[in-house]
């Protein structure tokens, strides 16, 4: 199956600025907005088996986390790889992230920080997390760089560069802990059945780097 291409960099509308150091080390972010707000620009737009459009958005059933779940758990064992966006060559963790989505027929722009602009804002706590909600991190004093999805019963799965590809990972172990003291926000796609994901060209950053790898403790050796 062929990887869905990157869409161009295109101009951004004005957002609200606060101070939200995980996305631009201290640059603009996305003011949270009600579910109402949200809704009035939601899009589900083509899967596997059509084209990518860039512009124009329209409101569509959300994939249930169960279906996201499962798409996600094809891909254990694929090996990390910086830069990867498909199966086929590997993945790195906002590659694998937009793929299960993609597979789901909801799109999502390339790396971490882009992804961290999509949907409705969640408290980054785990207790406000809910199955398929995207999980963001960031090292300190730095932009945000990984994302996994919650998995629920506090996992989160995701393609780690520590973990050696796409793995689940307990966030009660030592390891886990290093993304649980690192989590800087978190997004949810989808309310009520209806997708939150605003048009590509909303989310697109100018420039935005590939994710780089991530510096979890490695997994405890078997």
């Amino acid at each position: 199956m062929r990887s869905p291409s990157v869409a161009p960099a295109l101009p951004l509308l004005p957002l609200a600025p606060i101070c939200f150091l995980a996305l631009t080390s201290c640059a603009q972010g996305m003011v949270n907005r009600s579910a109402t707000d949200v809704l009035s620009s939601v899009i589900l737009a083509g899967g596997p088996s059509g084209s990518w459009p860039t512009t124009g958005s329209r409101s569509g059933s959300a994939p249930s986390a169960a279906r996201v779940l499962g798409t996600a758990e094809q891909y254990l064992g694929v090996p990390y790889r910086w830069g990867g966006s498909s199966p086929e060559t590997g993945f790195d963790c906002s590659g694998y992230v937009r793929y299960v989505y993609w597979q789901q027929g909801v799109k999502l722009p390339r790396t971490s920080r882009e992804q961290a602009r999509a949907g409705a804002m969640v408290s980054a706590r785990l207790s406000s997390l809910r199955q398929g909600d995207l999980m963001l991190f960031a090292e300190s004093k730095q932009a945000i760089s990984h994302v996994a999805i919650y998995a629920g019963g506090g996992r989160i799965i995701h393609s780690s560069s520590s973990g050696g590809g796409v793995r689940y990972d307990e966030l009660g172990t030592r390891r886990g802990q290093w993304f649980v003291q690192h989590m800087v926000a978190a997004r949810r796609l989808s309310v009520d059945g209806q997708s939150l994901v605003q048009a590509l060209e909303l989310l697109t950053l100018r420039d935005a780097p590939l994710d780089p790898p991530d510096h979890a403790p490695p997994p405890s050796p078997h």
